[in-house]
């Protein structure tokens, strides 16, 4: 066999052989206690969000994508601003997890209320308490309270597969053997959403996902954020989630089903007011 040959014969071998993984500095972990809690530690580690981003919509009544201001802050606060093709706003959403305040552009109208799964709904296609809303924006995927983990190890997909049980209820969670962060989310023997993470970047000491995707198999929807600019654990200003309303905006109070409640009436003048 020539040299040319024998290098052809080579490179084809080699690249049938299947890349070794890299399991970073904590090595190939076996248990399974052991991994989720190191992926909890790993996904604990983000609590604040600011900047630009990108939200996109498929559903089967029509897809889009908006760009978005955005700042999320662990419990529960929330500010998300949206901007249409020309940069006009569209939509405010501020909520500071018991209370919400919703701004529409085209209606001119401010919507608060209590800031239940319904009302927040009004401005994302999907009904999730305000708390866990902000937990899937920061990359923090909430489990099942699980009473046995399951390990495995998916050589074709590189990946961790860390199952959790609870009954007849199972989460299955795909993690990247380095970072050690969930990668995908699927729960199964209950109607739950299906979470997916990509783009993982270092930012600092942190390895944050810069694609969030949030899938209602149910529904059919999917809702999904790109962060195109944004800082990490940065003290956040509490101005921002302000719920006051706009000057000059009519106000409408709705209830926890995001039913509009009739306006409260002024009591009667004093007389010689």
């Amino acid at each position: 066999m020539n040299r040319a040959a024998a290098a052809i014969f080579l490179a084809l071998l080699c690249s049938g052989c299947p890349k070794r993984i890299d399991f970073g500095p904590q090595g190939h972990i076996t248990q399974a206690e052991e991994l989720f809690r190191l992926v909890s530690a790993a996904q604990d580690r983000v609590a604040t969000l600011q900047g630009d981003g990108k939200i996109r919509v498929e559903s089967p009544q029509g897809s889009g994508t908006v760009s978005a201001w955005l700042s999320a802050s662990r419990p529960g606060l929330l500010r998300v601003e949206m901007f249409d093709f020309f940069n006009r706003p569209i939509a405010v959403l501020v909520t500071d997890g018991q209370r919400f305040g919703l701004f529409q552009a085209q209606e001119n109208k401010f919507y608060q209320g209590p800031a239940t799964p319904r009302n927040l709904s009004r401005f994302l296609p999907v009904a999730l308490p305000s708390e866990e809303l902000v937990s899937v924006m920061l990359g923090k995927v909430p489990f099942i309270p699980a009473d046995r983990m399951t390990l495995s190890l998916d050589e074709k997909e590189r990946m961790y597969v860390l199952t959790l049980h609870r009954g007849a209820v199972s989460q299955v969670l795909h993690v990247h053997p380095k970072h050690l962060r969930v990668v995908r989310s699927e729960v199964r023997g209950l109607q739950a959403y299906g979470l997916e993470y990509d783009h993982f970047k270092e930012q600092g000491e942190l390895v944050f996902p810069h694609d969030v995707t949030l899938r209602a198999p149910t529904a059919d929807m999917s809702l999904g954020l790109r962060y195109t600019g944004i800082t990490l654990n940065e003290s956040p200003d509490l101005t921002l989630f302000d719920l006051s309303a706009p000057e000059d905006v009519p106000v409408v109070e709705v209830d926890e089903g995001g039913q509009s409640l009739p306006p409260v009436a002024l009591p009667p003048a004093s007389p010689g007011s």
